[in-house]
Parts: C-alpha cells; sequence; structure tokens
C-alpha cells in the first residue's frame, strides 16, 4: 500500500466519487481539507400562506385535468380500433 502524498491532494477539487474510490489514507486526508461548517445552509421553509391555499374549485379542476388526460387517449384508442 502507498500512502498518498498530502500535496497531492492540493493540485484541486476532489470530486466524491474519486474519494469513495481512493485508498483510505487518501480519503482522511481528503476530509481533513473540508471546512467543518458545511459550505450553504438549507433555507427555512416558509410558513404556508392560508389565502394561497387551492380551494375546492382548483382541486376539482386538477383532478377533472388528470382524469382527461389519461382517460382521453385510452378512450380515443378503444373508439379508433373497433
Amino acid at each position: 500500500m502507498a500512502a498518498a502524498a498530502p500535496d497531492a491532494l492540493s493540485v484541486g477539487p476532489l470530486s466524491p466519487e474519486l474519494v469513495l474510490v481512493s485508498p483510505p489514507e487518501v480519503a482522511r486526508l481528503a476530509r481533513n481539507l473540508l471546512s467543518p461548517t458545511p459550505a450553504a445552509r438549507p433555507a427555512a421553509l416558509e410558513a404556508v400562506n392560508p389565502a394561497r391555499r387551492p380551494g375546492s374549485a382548483e382541486l376539482a379542476a386538477v383532478w377533472l385535468f388528470c382524469l382527461a388526460t389519461t382517460l382521453g387517449p385510452l378512450l380515443f384508442t378503444a373508439v379508433v380500433t373497433r
């Protein structure tokens, strides 16, 4: 087993896939180069605005559209093949 030199990792960013298939020494060195804090924090979820929630008419329209796009081609092929 050959140990990786620390300067071997300083050529640029190392892809996670490459670290996964690298020997344990290289993976350990790569993990030591990472910053202790994450690069980006996840955005906080916004509170749901009750005024923007869809009503029953909007939901019925979505259901009808889904049924039409599913059953429309089925009925069309049933009529055409007769």
